[in-house]
């Protein structure tokens, strides 16, 4: 688990420079849709990782999480539903652009929220 909480910033860093990429317009408009779903993929395939096997992990470990946990699991489902709204747009650069603004705002206050609550949690478990 504290190797899972080192990497968490290293990944989180990782998603966010692909959406700034994204955002960036260095995905051709054409090929926007494209990039944006590649990384929907990904974003859907580590919350659905931590989801699935960290926070159930973390919350038997460390019962105090579970606030944490809950409000993270919220925002996964916010996350997910931004998702699905980027999908329907996909034929839509320009609705596409203005959706990825605002899930980059959104999802930078979750990482941020989250690696200052989980990676000192996970640090200081026996």
């Amino acid at each position: 688990m504290r190797a899972a909480a080192r990497q968490l910033a290293h990944i989180h860093n990782g998603l966010r420079a692909d959406l700034d990429r994204l955002r960036s317009g260095e995905a051709l408009p054409a090929r926007l849709a494209d990039h944006c779903l590649a990384f929907c993929s990904a974003l859907t395939a580590h919350h659905t990782g931590e989801d699935g096997l960290a926070f159930p992990y973390l919350e038997d470990a460390s019962p105090d999480l579970k606030p944490t946990l809950d409000r993270l699991r919220r925002e996964h489902s916010v996350v997910a539903d931004r998702i699905r709204e980027l999908r329907l747009l996909s034929t839509d650069p320009h609705a596409l652009r203005e959706r990825l603004d605002t899930l980059a705002g959104e999802l930078d206050a979750h990482f941020r929220y989250e690696e200052a609550m989980l990676i000192p949690a996970i640090d200081a478990l026996p």
